[in-house]
């Protein structure tokens, strides 16, 4: 009996395996099937714990923006007259206007390097009126036109009465151009004063003056006059 009951329980494990081999054989993953319609296990993490700091300032940006709009929504009282001080009329009226111009003035500055230079070419105060007069919000056409301060009327009257004076050369000209302009008036001097330049250019001018006046040829006292004249001069 023992013999028969072991040789039922190998017969159904065989059947087992078979049924088992037959369905997996059976199940084929197409070629064509795309990832989209393939069912993939989906790993579930364990969501993090809250973080009481975070849960604090994302309460306090609420609360911000709240008196934030709350403050929008307010109609500004405007103060009396004997409260307005001169601190609010500046605050609210110069400054606007001023530090933008001199923000400007100094990125300008900065270009025409006149923070590393003794003099330049570039002034500050006259940067400071162009800007500000350009952009006065009493005046909204001045912006689009957008004057230099030497064309503008009242500048040009003024410098009529009150011409200034002109800037130097070296306030004007670059630094490398300064150089080249040096060194060719110092090779100018050496080359013309040489004997047979200045013998040459000595005669170049006794023609020009024998052509600017033709009685010389026919009149000995003129060119005797010249000769000597020329003479003296060396």
């Amino acid at each position: 009996m023992a013999g028969k009951g072991s040789d039922r329980k190998a017969k159904l494990k065989d059947l087992k395996g078979i049924a088992e081999s037959n369905d997996t054989a059976a199940f084929t993953l197409p070629d064509s099937l795309p990832c989209s319609e393939v069912d993939f296990p989906i790993l579930i993490k364990r969501k993090p714990r809250a973080n009481w700091n975070d849960i604090i300032d994302e309460s306090n940006k609420w609360h911000n923006e709240l008196d934030e709009f709350n403050q929008s929504k307010l109609v500004p009282v405007p103060k009396s007259p004997f409260l307005r001080t001169e601190t609010d009329y500046i605050k609210n009226e110069v400054f606007v206007q001023l530090i933008p111009a001199l923000v400007e003035t100094l990125n300008k500055a900065k270009i025409w390097q006149a923070f590393t230079r003794d003099k330049c070419f570039f002034n500050g105060i006259d940067h400071v009126v162009q800007v500000l007069w350009n952009n006065n919000p009493r005046y909204p056409g001045r912006k689009i036109v957008n004057f230099h301060l030497f064309n503008m009327p009242w500048v040009r009257k003024a410098l009529k009465e009150n011409p200034r004076p002109y800037y130097p050369k070296s306030w004007l000209w670059p630094e490398e151009y300064a150089a080249t302009l040096i060194q060719k008036t110092v090779r100018q001097y050496f080359i013309q004063r040489q004997e047979e330049v200045q013998e040459m250019r000595e005669f170049w001018k006794k023609l020009e003056v024998e052509r600017q006046i033709p009685d010389m040829e026919f009149n000995p006292f003129l060119a005797k006059a010249f000769a000597s004249a020329a003479h003296m001069k060396k």
